[in-house]
């Protein structure tokens, strides 16, 4: 039996034996019913007509079943004497059943005298158990909907309780099923951009070479916030005694006051990052590109930088493919940009680090983009986009009374987790923050910008990367793409070779719609790229009610989409490497 660990301790305890509140009698069938205070758990007449009621509004594809109250176990018993009646063949293979235990007395009597199961699809959980718990039972993504049932003898507040454990669940569900979707948008996003910069792996190094190498230096990092611009003067004057590390939309701003940054980071760019590389033409000594990053950026400075790659998403399809023909290490980052650089400048080993332009905690909220190129051209050439301050403005005031920019702690409130965590997280490296009038983050320790100067640090430190530096050179990169091309070919053939014969088959559709999805499953392990995307589109089949047809249809043409998108894409990086 799946029982939770609370529950299993709870019917241990000689203290959940049932008292004097209990009343145990015998229906018209001579069923055993219970009454409690009074008021009875169970139907006293017809035991099976009230689990028959309590279930009639069960939707047969609908995977995931929640029974609120479990009573003396009758309703779990009679449906699973009549799965099939309330659940069609296919259903019934991926079904999983969470019981809620709100009395732990009758569960236990029941569980002793009544009635037990050991079906492995079925969980006991008691209604204290935390919702993270139950999310630990349930593999969201194969699940396509979730029916509720409650024991009509609930009092009205534990049906509400039910009610709200219903909604948390569902919530869950969605925030995962949105996850995937939007992992997959992304993914496609970074697919393309990888497969593109592949172009400049043989002209990059590996940022392993740098790991712990500046074990000796300090470092500003450098973000482009509005207390940017109380440090530009003296990072001019001491520029020799600084290493500048910035982040890739701080570039053009540090250009623009004659000062070139040593290394630049870039992730996940998007358009308007590249941006900055785009309309701002000096040289700096090193890029440090995720391999994810938009593929204007790589274009624009590789005649005027040198490259360092890393990835950032490790278990992307295209980066475990490409991994087995080029050297690409993964770099453990946080989630923007910022904290990138933070894990970069951890990464090279740095004893101390000042965060110059870090204002996620600027009193008054300013997006800090506003200083970059790539914030001028959208408002000047953009002019009824709506920026993001307006949005998060607008939709604060209209729930109180401020007329001004919202205190950034509001906006910012999801990041504290990560900002409390500094210490931890960075042990072997001294994080201090420049704030002037920037709200102080109690886990960063305020910095003077003085005490980061070293005698020559900026050719102390281009020193060693100079010495560390060493172009990959030629990889067999090209014969990998056009090994892989011919297996989307392969799969592209085999999908359309269905497609085509459809009608041919009209009474075997639900055949070739089990058969096409365990080839599209095969293929995902041949072809990594897909696995994501085609999964999505799977999962999207099986949570619909179309018929079996439409499914197979939309998941051909599906297939065939992403398949073409990735045999042009690669077909044009082929011609280049």
């Amino acid at each position: 039996m799946n029982i939770s660990a609370k529950l299993h301790s709870l019917i241990q305890e000689k203290n959940t034996d049932l008292d004097s509140s209990y009343l145990i009698e015998k229906n018209k069938d001579g069923i055993i019913t219970i009454s409690k205070n009074g008021r009875a758990v169970h139907s006293k007449y017809n035991i099976n007509n009230e689990c028959r009621k309590s279930l009639e509004k069960i939707n047969k594809n609908k995977n995931l079943l929640i029974i609120y109250g479990y009573g003396l176990g009758y309703i779990l018993k009679f449906l699973l004497e009549n799965i099939n009646d309330y659940f069609n063949q296919k259903t019934t293979q991926t079904l999983k059943i969470v019981i809620v235990i709100e009395d732990a007395k009758l569960f236990k009597y029941s569980y002793y005298n009544i009635y037990n199961t050991d079906n492995k699809n079925v969980f006991f959980i008691y209604k204290d158990d935390s919702i993270d718990y139950v999310n630990q039972l349930i593999d969201y993504k194969s699940i396509n909907g979730i029916n509720l049932v409650i024991l009509p003898s609930l009092t009205k507040e534990e049906k509400e309780n039910a009610n709200n454990f219903y909604s948390e669940i569902l919530a869950d569900m969605e925030k995962e099923i949105s996850n995937i979707f939007t992992n997959m948008y992304f993914e496609n996003i970074w697919t393309k951009n990888i497969i593109f910069n592949s172009e400049f792996i043989k002209n990059s190094a590996d940022i392993s070479i740098l790991k712990n190498a500046f074990k000796m230096l300090k470092a500003l990092l450098i973000c482009p916030g509005p207390t940017l611009k109380h440090s530009i003067e003296i990072i001019k004057k001491e520029r020799d005694n600084f290493l500048i590390i910035c982040v890739d939309t701080s570039y053009s701003v540090l250009c623009k006051h004659g000062i070139v940054p040593d290394f630049v980071v870039t992730v996940d760019g998007g358009f308007f990052n590249s941006l900055d590389f785009v309309y701002e033409n000096n040289s700096f000594p090193y890029l440090v590109m995720d391999m994810a990053c938009n593929k204007i950026i790589p274009r624009n400075i590789n005649s005027k930088s040198k490259i360092i790659r890393f990835t950032s998403t490790d278990n992307l399809g295209i980066m475990e493919y490409i991994k087995e023909f080029a050297s690409i290490s993964h770099l453990t980052t946080s989630n923007t940009v910022a904290t990138t650089m933070i894990d970069f400048a951890y990464y090279l080993g740095l004893q101390e680090v000042l965060l110059i332009g870090f204002d996620n905690s600027y009193p008054f909220y300013q997006r800090h983009i506003k200083h970059a190129l790539s914030y001028e051209y959208m408002v000047n050439k953009i002019n009824k986009l709506k920026t993001y301050e307006s949005y998060y403005f607008n939709t604060i005031r209209n729930n109180t009374n401020i007329d001004n920019y919202p205190p950034t702690e509001f906006i910012f409130e999801s990041q504290i987790e990560y900002f409390n965590d500094f210490k931890n997280k960075y042990s072997n490296m001294k994080i201090k923050r420049l704030t002037y009038e920037a709200v102080k983050i109690d886990s960063i320790d305020e910095g003077n910008i003085n005490d980061f100067q070293q005698n020559n640090a900026k050719e102390k430190a281009l020193n060693i990367a100079n010495n560390l530096f060493k172009e990959n050179g030629s990889q067999n990169i090209k014969e990998a793409y056009i090994n892989l091309i011919s297996t989307l070919e392969e799969f592209r053939n085999i999908i359309l070779n269905i497609y085509n014969n459809l009608n041919n088959n009209p009474d075997n559709i639900d055949n070739i719609y089990t058969d096409t999805i365990n080839i599209i499953k095969e293929y995902q392990n041949k072809v990594s790229i897909l696995k994501t995307i085609l999964s999505a589109s799977i999962m999207m089949c099986e949570r619909g009610e179309r018929d079996n047809k439409e499914k197979l249809i939309f998941l051909l043409m599906e297939s065939l989409r992403n398949i073409n998108y990735f045999i042009t894409r690669i077909s044009i990086i082929i011609k280049k490497l």
